[in-house]
């Protein structure tokens, strides 16, 4: 994989988990109401699952800023 694919690649990464993240609580929501999950901590999940994502998207982020220098 060349440097053009890889910075492509992190780009659609990125697109994707920026729309999970917008997603992210809606997605909660529906979890919530399911009773199969009813003993679940979702609200620390939620919290997770968020700095996860958003700590993918930065790590990629500071990763394509390093390699488009």
């Amino acid at each position: 994989m060349n440097l053009e694919e890889v910075v492509k690649k992190l780009k659609e990464t990125n697109d994707e988990q920026k729309i999970n993240l917008e997603q992210l609580h809606e997605q909660f929501n529906d979890l919530r109401t399911d009773e199969r999950y009813a003993n679940l901590p979702m609200d620390e999940l939620e919290d997770l699952f968020l700095n996860y994502l958003r700590t993918w998207i930065k790590t990629n982020s500071e990763i394509l800023e390093l390699l488009e220098k």
